[in-house]
C-alpha cells in the first residue's frame, strides 16, 4: 500500500468548518490515525481571533482505540494461541502432514474454547446489564465464529489432502448450521409425536439437504405410517444408497450409484410415493431433482448451507479440483433464486476458497475485526506445512515476506498494547533484525506499573542485546521514583541507567540538600555504590564526601582530615558546595588537640582565598549580594562573610597551635 491508496477522511464540525479550519485524518500503521488541521496558514500569518470567536460552543473530540481484546475471555486466547504458535516455530518445515494438521486442530479447538466462554459469560447478569459490553462479546462471536469457520473450510481443502472432499464439507456444513439438527434431535425424544408437529416436514426436508441421512432414516422409522408401503420403500431406498469410501475402485462404486439412482427415479415415477406427497418430495430431493432444490435453496439463509448436500446426491465423488466448479455454477444458482441478498464478506472468502482463490482469500482475511489475528496464524502455518508452495509461486506471491509482514505487524500491535506486550515479544523474535527494531522503539512506550514490571521489560531488553531500551527503562525509573520523593531509588536507577547527565543531576540534588539542611539523603544506597561512582564526578565527590562524613561520625579524624584535604585538592568540588566543604574543617582546625597540621593549614587557607573568595565575587556581580548569600549557603552560618571570618579566624588560630607544637618536638 503506498501513500496514494490512504485514504483522507475529515473530521469536523460547523464550527471548524464556518472558520475554514477541517480537521483530517489518515490511517497509519500501528492502529493509529495521523490528524492534521488544514488551513491556509503561512510563516508571516497573523494569528488573529476569528470574526465568531466566543459566539459558539468548542466542540472536543476525544479519540479513543477498541479493540476485541479488551475483553478478558479473549486474552486467554492470545495466550493460548501464542503457546501453539511457538510450538510451530520449533516444528519448522521438516515435519510431518500429521503434525502441521494437528497444529491447526489446536488453533481451531482455541477458538472453539473461546467462543464457548464468550456465549457463557454473553449470558451472564453484569453481562447482560451492560449495554457496552453485551454488544462487544456479540460482536467478537460472530468474527471467531467466521474465523473458526473459515480455517475449518481451509483445512478440509488444502491440508488434509483429500481425493474426495464431499464428507469432510458435509460435516463442515452441519457443524456451523447446528439449529437444523437441533430440532431433529427434539423430533427423536418425541418418538412418533413428532409427526404431528407443523414444521415435521420442513425439518425433514432440511435434514436431506444438509445429507443428514442418518437422522432422517431414525425420525422416519418413528412415524405412525412407517409400516405402511410408501415409508417401507423409502427406508429401503435411503438405506440402499451408496456411501463412498476412501479405497474403494471409482469405476465400482460409480456402477452402484449409477444403478441405485435409476431405480429411486423409477419407484418416484411409478407413483409408489403418491399417496405420500411429502415422503416423494424427500426422495425427490435424494435424486437431486432441480426443481425440489430449487425451492429448497430459497428457504437457504446461506449460500453454502446446502451445497455439500446436494453433491453427495449428484457428484459424491467431487474432487478439490472439480469443487472449484460446482461452487461456482452453486453461487450462481443461489444468486438467482436470492436477487434481493448481497453476499457478505464471509460468503466471499468461503467461495474463494472452494474456488482455489487464496490471493484474494488472504487479503480478505485481514479485513476481518481480529486485528489480524487469523491471517497471521494461518499464514504461518501455511508457511511452514508447505503443500502451498507451489501455488504462490505460480501467482507471484513471496510468501516468506508475506509471512513476516504479517508477523511483524500483528507482533508491533500486541507491544503496542499495555497489557499484551509480553505476547508481541514472541512474535517480533521471528523478524529478525526488524522485529529487533520495532523492540527497541516499542519496550520504553510500555506503561511501568512497578519496579517489578520494569525488571522483566529489562530482562526482555537484556536477553536480546537492547542495551539502549534498558537503559532507557532505568532513566524513567529514575525520574519516576525521584517524583515520588524516593531518592536512594532514584539514585540507584540512575546510575544503572549509565546517564552521566542523571546522575550528576541527582548527586547535585542530594549534595545541595545536605549543604541547606544537613540531613544526608538515602545514605544506604551512597554506601553501596562501590567502584560505581566513576560513572560521573560528581557521583565521586558525593560518594568521598561521605566516606568523610562516616569517618567523622565515628570520630577517626586523622583519616577524615586526610579525606578532606584530599577532596580540597580533588578540583571535582562542585561550586555551591564549597562553602559546606570549608566549614567542615572548622571543628577540627579549633579543636585543642591539633587534628590538621600547619602544611594543610596553610592548604586549606590557599583554597579559602583561590576557590570561595572568587566564586562569592562572581555571584555577588552577578546576582547581588543578598542572592549570592542565598546560593552560597550553608546551615551552620547566616551568611557567606560569616564563612570567611569563621574561616580565616579559625586557620590563623590552628597554624599557631600547629606551627608551636611542629616546631616543639623538632627541638
Amino acid at each position: 500500500m503506498n501513500d496514494n491508496t490512504v485514504s483522507t477522511f475529515e473530521l469536523g464540525d460547523a464550527l471548524a468548518i464556518r472558520c475554514g479550519n477541517t480537521l483530517t485524518g489518515v490511517f497509519v500503521p500501528g492502529s493509529k490515525i495521523a490528524l492534521s488541521a488544514y488551513r491556509h496558514v503561512k510563516w508571516n500569518s497573523r494569528d488573529a481571533p476569528t470574526e465568531t470567536a466566543g459566539q459558539d460552543p468548542v466542540l472536543i473530540y476525544l479519540a479513543q482505540e477498541t479493540t476485541l481484546f479488551e475483553e478478558p475471555v479473549l486474552r486467554s486466547l492470545l495466550a493460548e494461541s501464542n503457546v501453539t504458535f511457538a510450538t510451530l516455530q520449533e516444528l519448522g518445515q521438516k515435519a510431518s502432514r500429521a503434525e502441521y494438521l494437528g497444529v491447526s486442530h489446536a488453533y481451531r479447538s482455541l477458538v472453539r474454547a473461546c467462543l464457548e466462554r464468550l456465549d457463557h459469560a454473553k449470558k451472564t447478569p453484569e453481562v447482560q446489564s451492560d449495554e457496552d459490553r453485551l454488544q462487544r462479546i456479540t460482536e467478537t462471536i460472530i468474527v471467531f465464529y467466521a474465523a473458526e469457520c473459515l480455517w475449518h473450510l481451509f483445512e478440509i481443502l488444502y491440508m488434509q489432502q483429500n481425493q474426495h472432499v464431499v464428507p469432510q464439507l458435509l460435516d463442515w456444513a452441519r457443524f456451523y448450521a447446528p439449529q437444523i439438527e437441533d430440532r431433529a434431535t427434539d423430533f427423536l425424544l418425541m418418538a412418533e409425536g413428532a409427526s404431528e408437529n407443523d414444521d415435521y416436514w420442513d425439518v425433514l426436508k432440511s435434514l436431506v439437504m444438509v445429507g443428514a441421512l442418518d437422522v432422517t432414516r431414525a425420525i422416519l422409522v418413528q412415524n405412525r405410517k412407517a409400516s405402511q408401503p410408501a415409508f417401507k420403500a423409502a427406508e429401503l431406498i435411503l438405506t440402499s444408497m451408496p456411501v463412498y469410501q476412501e479405497g474403494f475402485p471409482l469405476k465400482k462404486f460409480h456402477s452402484q450409484w449409477e444403478h441405485w439412482h435409476v431405480d429411486a427415479e423409477r419407484k418416484i415415477r411409478a407413483n409408489t410415493f403418491g399417496s405420500e406427497p411429502e415422503l416423494e418430495e424427500l426422495l425427490q430431493l435424494v435424486t437431486g431433482n432441480n426443481e425440489k432444490w430449487d425451492a429448497g435453496i430459497q428457504e437457504s439463509s446461506e449460500w453454502y448451507e446446502f451445497l455439500p448436500g446436494y453433491l453427495l446426491y449428484t457428484k459424491p465423488t467431487c474432487k478439490p479440483f472439480e469443487l472449484k466448479i460446482a461452487a461456482a455454477n452453486w453461487l450462481n444458482r443461489w444468486t438467482l433464486l436470492h436477487p434481493d441478498r448481497q453476499l457478505n464478506n464471509m460468503d466471499r472468502m468461503i467461495s474463494q476458497l472452494m474456488e482455489h482463490d487464496l490471493r484474494l482469500f488472504i487479503y480478505d482475511t485481514q479485513k476481518i475485526n481480529d486485528t489480524h489475528w487469523l491471517t497471521t496464524h494461518l499464514i504461518d502455518l501455511i508457511y511452514h506445512c508447505g503443500e502451498l508452495k507451489s501455488y504462490f509461486e505460480q501467482n507471484n506471491i513471496d510468501l516468506p515476506a508475506l509471512r513476516h509482514s504479517m508477523i511483524y505487524e500483528y507482533g508491533s500491535y500486541l507491544m503496542s498494547t499495555r497489557s499484551l506486550w509480553q505476547l508481541g515479544v514472541d512474535y517480533l523474535d521471528c523478524c529478525k533484525q526488524e522485529g529487533k527494531a520495532a523492540m527497541e522503539l516499542l519496550l520504553p512506550r510500555i506503561p511501568l506499573r512497578s519496579d517489578r514490571h520494569a525488571l522483566k521489560l529489562m530482562s526482555v531488553a537484556r536477553q536480546r542485546g537492547l542495551v539502549d531500551v534498558e537503559q532507557e527503562i532505568c532513566k524513567v525509573l529514575s525520574r519516576q521514583s525521584f517524583d515520588d520523593r524516593r531518592y536512594g531509588s532514584a539514585l540507584e536507577w540512575a546510575i544503572r541507567s549509565k546517564d552521566v547527565l542523571l546522575v550528576t543531576g541527582i548527586a547535585d540534588f542530594i549534595l545541595m540538600n545536605y549543604s541547606k539542611t544537613g540531613n544526608m539523603l538515602c545514605p544506604d544506597v551512597i554506601v553501596s555504590i562501590g567502584s560505581r561512582m566513576f560513572i560521573s564526578p560528581r557521583l565521586v565527590f558525593l560518594s568521598k564526601y561521605f566516606e568523610f562524613y562516616k569517618l567523622y561520625r565515628n570520630r577517626d579524624f586523622l583519616s577524615a582530615v586526610e579525606l578532606l584535604v584530599n577532596l580540597l585538592d580533588s578540583k571535582i568540588t562542585p561550586d555551591y558546595f564549597w562553602p559546606s566543604l570549608l566549614i567542615d574543617t572548622v571543628p577540627l582546625l579549633e579543636s585543642n588537640d591539633p587534628k590538621i597540621f600547619s602544611k594543610e593549614t596553610v592548604a586549606i587557607l590557599h583554597h579559602l582565598e583561590t576557590e570561595l573568595v572568587p566564586i562569592i565575587e562572581r555571584n555577588t556581580d552577578k546576582l547581588g549580594n543578598k542572592n549570592a548569600e542565598s546560593v552560597l549557603k550553608d546551615y551552620r552560618v547566616e551568611n557567606v562573610d560569616e564563612i570567611l571570618n569563621i574561616m580565616r579566624l579559625a586557620c590563623a588560630r590552628n597554624l599557631a597551635r600547629a606551627l608551636v607544637i611542629e616546631h616543639t618536638h623538632s627541638i
